[in-house]
């Protein structure tokens, strides 16, 4: 359905929700990063954005890739998204 109104769906990151799909139902995709896996805190680990990077990178062949990051109460949202933006080369 959200295919044929091309409507993206939001790939949320959050280990607590340990199902996400990576379907793209659009022609861009909107990743939603709630808080790491593997940082403390609610951050997100070097390796965890560095895997993530790659993935963007992939799906950037093809369509446009918003992120967000929401994982501020300790006020990692700006660093983490800083390297996600390096490590993407943008």
């Amino acid at each position: 359905m959200l295919k044929e109104h091309g409507a993206a769906l939001v790939i949320g990151d959050d280990p607590a929700r340990p199902f996400q799909t990576y379907e793209r139902t659009a022609d861009w995709t909107y990743v939603r990063f709630h808080r790491g896996n593997r940082g403390r805190g609610g951050n997100y680990s070097a390796s965890e954005i560095d895997s993530w990077a790659r993935r963007i990178s992939g799906w950037r062949r093809e369509t446009e890739v918003y992120a967000y990051f929401n994982n501020d109460w300790e006020g990692y949202a700006i660093r983490n998204a800083r390297r996600l933006v390096k490590q993407l080369g943008a």
